[in-house]
């Protein structure tokens, strides 16, 4: 991933309207099984997780002892089990510490990155395209909340026929979860597809459904869209450097209701005293030089006083801008 971007106008467009295709390969898959394993993953994270239904979800950060982030996940509650999403450069991270963690308790935690291949579908006009999968409901639903599609993969047409010649009462569709999430800004969901049908699920996707064609996009339009829209981002402003009260995040992602987890005090303490060293803010940057990732930010006496995290040329606003940082 880049650290300055300067975009692609067509791909930030097709986001603003829709339906964008958007690659979620670097995203990974946890899957917790066993009878404790809200009551475990509730310890390990920032968020509630006992009181989430089947269906729910919520976005929290997994902390160290001294309460800085060790990665940022969104939990999702199925039937029965626990699924833990998280960015792909932290999933070895994730499974040390997991392991680490699991002494007693009746859990056990699978990779499941590799069964399933990850798309997001961006913009208002993705509403019309997940009508025609199946989810016209898909505007409505919360943050993180789920659904199911069942889809009839196009090319096994021919398969239903003989199918049914055959007086065989087989289907042959296949379910792909739906999630809710707003991950670069606009209205979006994620799409969870199974691994063999993924490439004909996206060529099917493209080509259009009942008229609607998604046009895909790369990442750097989403890069944009996301600093626009001051959303931290795992590996540049969500790493072990930072603490929870720094990102701006708290409404979000940590619940002071829960009691006890890895790293509460610090988090506790922090809000408590209502002080942090530094925080997130939002950089509108004059002239037309993007910065570089970790540059320094200095105040009018040329004294450092933060660092940024992610820049881009913001075609809103006309003018370089970036997340940083600042004290």
């Amino acid at each position: 991933m880049v650290s300055a971007i300067a975009g692609d106008r067509s791909d930030y467009e097709a986001l603003e309207v829709g339906p964008a295709l958007v690659d979620r390969s670097y995203r990974s898959l946890l899957e917790v099984t066993g009878a404790d394993r809200a009551a475990w993953l509730h310890n390990l994270t920032t968020n509630q997780v006992k009181n989430l239904g089947r269906g729910e979800g919520n976005y929290a950060f997994v902390l160290n002892v001294q309460g800085r982030i060790l990665f940022d996940v969104n939990v999702l509650v199925r039937a029965e089990s626990i699924w833990v999403d998280l960015d792909r450069r932290f999933l070895e991270t994730a499974k040390k510490h997991f392991s680490k963690y699991s002494i007693t308790e009746d859990v056990t935690v699978v990779d499941r990155s590799e069964e399933f291949v990850r798309f997001g579908l961006v913009g208002p006009g993705a509403a019309a395209l997940l009508a025609e999968l199946g989810a016209a409901n898909a505007p409505a639903m919360p943050a993180l909340g789920q659904g199911m599609i069942e889809w009839n993969d196009p090319s096994r047409d021919r398969q239903r026929a003989v199918n049914e010649r055959a007086g065989q009462d087989r289907s042959i569709s296949v379910a792909v979860l739906i999630v809710r999430h707003d991950f670069c800004g606009p209205f979006g969901v994620e799409l969870f597809v199974p691994q063999p049908i993924a490439i004909d699920f996206r060529i099917a996707l493209c080509d259009g459904m009942g008229g609607v064609r998604a046009i895909p996009v790369g990442d750097d339009a989403v890069q944009v869209h996301r600093i626009e829209a001051g959303i931290p981002w795992p590996g540049h402003e969500i790493t072990d450097e930072y603490l929870p009260a720094e990102t701006r995040q708290l409404a979000r992602a940590v619940s002071f209701q829960k009691g006890c987890y890895l790293g509460q005090e610090v988090v506790e303490r922090m809000r408590s005293r209502a002080v942090v060293a530094r925080q997130l803010v939002g950089l509108r940057l004059d002239g037309s030089a993007i910065p570089a990732l970790k540059s320094e930010i200095s105040d009018a006496e040329g004294k450092p006083t933060g660092q940024v995290t992610s820049a881009c040329h913001s075609p809103t606003l006309g003018c370089p801008i970036a997340l940083a940082y600042v004290k």
